[in-house]
């Protein structure tokens, strides 16, 4: 009797799941779940290496590697599973392609040399060109929520943080396969002819800023001091 109660109890557990599984046979829920459970420890100490490792890159190989595609489509896929609290998917990956990327480092270089002078411009637009791998990231703005940046938990706030943590997960995952990335928010992001020289950008899309991506060139950066002590970062309340 307790055998029989056992197995049915077994297979509505598994009826449950394959219910929120989208349909999946009790093979493939098991598929899933077993590797799961089994490989959290394994994979403990590798997450928590490349989470240390990861570096801001100023220095890349010329040219990207012949599968590049592939690799920035599965850091896309693990951007997409950032925290997200209203599950609104703000986030918009752009990728740009050569035209795009020079018309962006030529707005820069204006922009460079209003301010500092043509010299300053033309080293500016010779550095960016050096870029190999160019993404625009972008927030969708949802016009009917509530969008006061003020209000602590307005879809706005909400949606920036997730679209930041996105950002993160992307740049681990193209670190994890040998790439390195940096995220830059300079003025040129922000500029009015921006979303053009990208390519026509939504208008309901605010740029949260432009990752570099590529094969690490020259050294590779060091281990950054950090100021904090645990104690003063770790606060601890009865």
């Amino acid at each position: 009797m307790m055998l029989l109660r056992s197995t049915f109890c077994i297979q509505l557990l598994l009826q449950s799941l394959i219910h929120y599984s989208n349909g999946l046979s009790i093979p493939s829920v098991l598929k899933r779940l077993v590797p799961f459970r089994s490989s959290t420890k394994k994979y403990d100490h590798h997450v928590q290496s490349l989470l240390l490792t990861r570096r801001t890159i100023n220095a890349f190989e010329p040219t990207l590697p012949k599968d590049w595609e592939s690799v920035v489509e599965t850091a896309v896929t693990a951007a997409t599973y950032a925290p997200n609290h209203k599950r609104t998917e703000p986030w918009r990956f752009h990728l740009l392609g050569e035209n795009a990327i020079r018309r962006v480092c030529e707005l820069n270089a204006r922009l460079v040399s209003e301010k500092k002078g043509p010299a300053a411009g033309d080293a500016k637009l010779e550095r960016w060109l050096q870029m190999p791998g160019w993404m625009v990231v972008t927030q969708v703005v949802d016009d009917n929520s509530n969008n006061d940046w003020k209000i602590p938990n307005s879809l706005l706030k909400e949606d920036y943080a997730a679209v930041c943590c996105a950002v993160q997960n992307f740049c681990l995952s193209l670190h994890s396969q040998g790439y390195g990335t940096k995220w830059t928010t300079g003025p040129v992001n922000f500029d009015d002819a921006f979303k053009t020289a990208v390519g026509a950008l939504p208008d309901n899309e605010q740029v949260v800023g432009t990752i570099w991506f590529g094969i690490p060139a020259g050294t590779a950066p060091s281990t950054p001091v950090k100021k904090l002590t645990m104690d003063t970062v770790l606060c601890r309340h009865d």
